[in-house]
């Protein structure tokens, strides 16, 4: 149930997001600072911050940001088109949702970074099988939006265009498929943090120095550079908080007429 009136406009709302995180730090500044807690090797969040901003001016690190950002687009594209494709195909026919529910079961409980060190064994190094990876982990939240979102479209509106002579793959690609694309869209931007966070991880695993977690993987040998490490991973989270504000931006443009079906 909605409230009539938000007291908090967007402003507000990132005001009060910024206090808080600022607030935290300050915390754990003045905790490690005075010695309360002492964990070898735990940041100091102004080293941190210090960390961050020598990183923004390191050439090196704009291309490990460039590589995990175009992995990371390559395979969220991939799976988007698989999974609106499919996802609509499963929700409309009964018998290809049939066809297809074991095997989806059955890969969606796949951890997709463990995949990834064989699909490099099947295809070699480089960005492919990290994107790859990528999709396998994106493919679902964006089959199963899609899924569902096709299975709850207006029925008059499917026995009107029926009685119109439409066929039923015309239904599919003409009043299912659109009126699903909200649904498909918030599987999208439940896959892009999810996508991000295993490119990610996904090069520290395979650790072919490449993309921001092969930065953070080649600094780690290094104790000196430990500062950067931690540095590196900061700013991994503040890409994936700028990609779930876009993809909010996004959805509030493109879908707003839809509001409050596909949240």
């Amino acid at each position: 149930m909605k409230l009539l009136h938000d007291p908090y406009s967007g402003r507000t709302e990132f005001g009060l997001g910024l206090l808080g995180v600022l607030g935290s730090a300050l915390v754990a500044e003045v905790v490690l600072r005075s010695g309360i807690i002492d964990v070898p090797g735990l940041p100091v969040p102004s080293q941190v911050a210090d960390g961050v901003v020598s990183l923004l001016q390191d050439g090196v690190f704009w291309e490990a940001i460039r590589f995990t950002l175009v992995e990371w687009m390559l395979g969220l594209a991939i799976a988007a088109i698989v999974g609106v494709v499919l996802g609509g195909l499963m929700g409309a026919f009964t018998h290809v949702f049939l066809a297809f529910e074991w095997p989806v079961e059955a890969f969606r409980v796949l951890p997709s970074v463990a995949v990834g060190p064989i699909l490099v064994v099947l295809i070699g190094q480089g960005m492919l099988p990290l994107s790859l990876t990528v999709a396998l982990s994106c493919l679902w939240p964006i089959l199963l939006n899609t899924l569902y979102g096709v299975r709850g479209v207006d029925t008059t509106a499917v026995m009107t265009a029926k009685t119109l002579g439409v066929s039923d793959l015309g239904v599919l690609c003409l009043i299912k498929i659109p009126s699903a694309l909200p649904f498909a869209f918030t599987g999208v931007r439940i896959a892009a943090s999810i996508g991000l966070l295993v490119a990610v991880s996904a090069e520290l695993l395979m650790g072919n120095g490449s993309g921001i977690g092969g930065y953070i993987l080649q600094n780690t040998a290094n104790a000196t550079s430990l500062d950067l490490v931690y540095a590196a991973t900061v700013v991994a989270g503040l890409l994936g908080v700028v990609v779930n504000v876009a993809m909010a931006k996004i959805d509030g443009i493109a879908f707003g007429w839809k509001k409050g079906l596909a949240q």
